[in-house]
């Protein structure tokens, strides 16, 4: 659960609107909500539910893109902190995006109207806002990119790589928790779960990396790193 207080105005205990008036937090608040969603409840499906913008307090919120049916590529993963839906409230559905809750969520539901209400009053909230979405465009793009240079275990170990984090027991690994299951790494990388399950194998089996029943344990970071830079094309 949040530390977010939900008397009077709230939204000002988010750091993207820190700047709000008093009188600003109090009427936007007053039309936003706090929800809590449990893993797999889909937050978002463009042929069911409205637009929507979350602010994440709590959980992972997952955006999932639909090439063709019965193929999913998970696009990214949305820590506390993010804002989600934020270009659907500007320029309309999103026709082939999923938003699911990967684990338990608690957001702040932002109506569309509030949040272009918002963005019409504080430019400094546009500026910000603009800034960290041209971020996340180039992190896309670079994703993309990689699915047109990288063979699928590559793209394993920048996926595994980038949904880690620093292992509290030893900086010197890192640690993926709750551990995800291959169906799920395969939509990240871009493959089918056999061809990531027949890697995470030699993965196991090379010590590189550990799986317990509530982690999945990068022992040797600096390994995948090198195996990355051997795969990467040269630059000439």
């Amino acid at each position: 659960m949040s530390d977010i207080g939900t008397e009077a105005g709230f939204l000002r205990q988010i750091p993207l609107f820190a700047n709000f008036t008093e009188e600003q937090d109090q009427a936007w608040s007053s039309r936003c909500t706090i929800q809590s969603a449990t893993a797999g409840t889909t937050l978002y499906d463009p042929d069911k539910t409205d637009k929507i913008v979350l602010f994440n307090l709590s959980g992972i919120i997952r955006a999932i893109l639909r090439v063709a049916p019965g193929k999913e590529f998970v696009l990214d993963d949305f820590q506390p902190g993010a804002i989600v839906g934020a270009l659907n409230a500007i320029n309309g559905h999103w026709k082939n995006g999923f938003l699911m809750a990967a684990t338990d969520v608690e957001a702040i539901i932002i109506p569309p109207e509030v949040f272009q209400d918002i963005l019409q009053t504080r430019h400094d909230v546009c500026v910000t806002l603009l800034s960290n979405m041209t971020a996340r465009m180039r992190h896309l793009y670079h994703r993309m990119a990689e699915r047109s240079y990288l063979d699928v275990k590559s793209r394993l170990y920048n996926s595994l790589l980038r949904l880690s984090l620093p292992c509290p027991e030893d900086k010197e690994q890192r640690i993926i928790t709750p551990p995800i299951i291959h169906a799920v790494l395969a939509e990240h990388v871009g493959a089918s779960r056999e061809s990531v399950s027949r890697e995470m194998s030699r993965l196991l089996q090379d010590a590189v990396i550990e799986r317990t029943f509530d982690a999945i344990i990068i022992r040797q970071p600096r390994e995948l790193l090198r195996r990355l830079a051997q795969a990467a094309p040269s630059q000439t």
